[in-house]
């Protein structure tokens, strides 16, 4: 497996990542590794987010769904 070597990071970048992967139990390579992956994944600046596939569904009711119906909170 490939591996980088990041060179000129800060000081406070480092202990920042090593608070961070000591609060979620992570070792920092690990820290590093999830963090890459999440950048790697983001789309590309200027390509648009897969369309979304909606539908309708019958429900079968007849009457008008009312705030109640979802929350009943009395309206708070």
């Amino acid at each position: 497996m490939p591996a980088l070597h990041v060179r000129d990071v800060s000081e406070e970048t480092v202990a920042a990542l090593r608070r961070r992967a000591a609060r979620r139990g992570h070792s920092m390579q690990q820290e590093l590794r999830e963090a890459l992956d999440k950048a790697a994944a983001e789309p590309a600046p200027g390509r648009r987010p897969r369309p979304l596939n909606l539908r309708t569904v019958d429900t079968g009711r007849t009457e008008a769904f009312d705030r109640a119906d979802f929350y009943g909170d009395d309206e708070r």
